[in-house]
């Protein structure tokens, strides 16, 4: 029987196989393609990475004779803006994208969140090179994103557009392709800003992408100094969003309450209000992690490799979280909330919806948790954090924690020393 294994693939380009004890290497860069055979690892590997790297280089400048004077000016909205034939050294966006995708996507914890945003990214820079991510290209995509020019950002005013404060409530998706579809009129979508924070999010995508590409193929040697003077690395990101300061009051919380028929939808939701529990944590909370007579839940960090801000911790119960657990007849092992996070996302936007509650939104429970805590409850800072698990304190200052003054002036007032605080006059 021959000893010679089937090739098998080692990296991107790169294969392998073992002939009698020796491995082969087999760099393909189609149409380019080379082998050799060497005693280690290591000595193949290194070969074949810098043959891969000749190879890339080689198709690259063929592609500069072939290049049109303005390559990939149409389709991608940057205006007038002229792009540079691609170098030797370029690196083509597709391919980075798709690496991204293949190795980096499949380890996020946001996995749906981050792969919408680099679609968005493989649509407006796909064709392009890193050569040709210049500081003019650069500065109009920000500007037209920014604009709205490069899709939609949300209504600013969406609640008053849709309970029809301002008018005639706008057309539904499904009404729109109803009316298209009879040949009716359907009056154009209008264009709202987008907001600096999703900019922000899709410049970092595109920093983070082209870096671990250079690294995963080996590149980062010759074109790591200058990927990171490159314009898009240096460049200074449009200013953050204002921090979410909205509350949910009482009846709010009654009236999307009263929207939800699913018992267990209705549970998990008022669960998170009572936790400040992230909506990944508690989808992930299990039976067995129950101490009834602590009072407390075992929180385990997921045992799969993906980034995630989930930490293992014991949270406290509130009185009101232990009744939830006890109403749902607690097992002996098992998940307690059997709902996957977007259908726990999905069940408050409609109910919010119904009620009329547009801009209300499922993480304003987290931030609504923590601000009780510290009103109602009278915990400090520092013993919240034993509910939200946040690692830094300084987060749940600026994100969460939203104390009401009027509630604050009316405890004040009840305090016989208050008004002691400075002399009489």
């Amino acid at each position: 029987m021959s000893k010679k294994q089937k090739s098998t693939r080692f990296e991107k380009h790169i294969y392998v196989e073992n002939r009698n004890g020796a491995l082969r290497f087999k760099v393909v860069v189609h149409p380019l393609q080379d082998s050799a055979t060497f005693s280690t690892v290591e000595e193949g590997a290194y070969w074949a990475r810098r043959r891969r790297l000749d190879f890339l280089e080689e198709k690259a400048a063929v592609a500069i004779e072939h290049a049109r004077p303005e390559v990939g000016q149409q389709g991608h909205g940057f205006g007038d803006v002229k792009l540079l034939p691609p170098t030797s050294g370029s690196v083509k966006l597709s391919d980075v994208f798709d690496s991204f995708e293949n190795f980096e996507l499949p380890k996020l914890s946001s996995q749906a969140t981050e792969a919408s945003r680099l679609a968005r990214l493989r649509e407006w820079f796909g064709e392009l090179t890193t050569e040709q991510l210049r500081e003019g290209l650069i500065d109009k995509w920000v500007i037209d994103r920014l604009s709205g020019k490069l899709g939609s950002g949300r209504d600013p005013n969406r609640s008053a557009t849709m309970s029809g404060d301002r008018g005639e409530e706008p057309l539904t998706k499904h009404q729109r392709y109803t009316r298209k579809k009879a040949g009716k009129e359907v009056p154009d979508k209008p264009i709202y800003p987008v907001s600096t924070q999703s900019v922000r999010h899709e410049l970092k995508l595109l920093r983070r992408a082209v870096t671990k590409y250079l690294k995963r193929e080996n590149r980062w040697p010759v074109y790591g100094a200058s990927w990171q003077a490159h314009y898009l690395m240096t460049m200074e990101l449009p200013e953050p969003a204002d921090a979410r300061r909205r509350r949910v009051s009482d009846d709010e919380l009654v009236a999307i309450f009263n929207g939800i028929k699913d018992g267990g939808l209705k549970a998990a939701i008022l669960f998170a209000v009572l936790t400040s529990l992230r909506r990944s944590e508690i989808v992930s909370l299990r039976w067995e992690d129950v101490d009834f007579d602590r009072k407390v839940v075992r929180l385990r960090k997921p045992g799969f490799v993906k980034k995630t801000k989930v930490h293992e911790r014991d949270v406290p119960l509130l009185p009101g979280a232990v009744k939830v657990l006890q109403d749902l007849k607690p097992q002996k092992r098992g998940l307690i909330f059997p709902i996957a996070a977007v259908d726990l996302s999905h069940g408050w936007r409609n109910a919010a919806d119904k009620a009329e509650i547009y801009d209300a939104r499922l993480h304003d429970c987290r931030r609504e948790a923590i601000s009780r805590l510290v009103e109602t409850c009278r915990l400090t800072v520092h013993e919240v954090v034993l509910f939200s698990g946040h690692s830094d304190v300084r987060t749940l200052e600026k994100h969460y924690l939203r104390l009401d003054p009027a509630l604050m002036a009316s405890r004040l007032a009840e305090l016989p020393s208050a008004i002691d605080m400075a002399p009489s006059l």
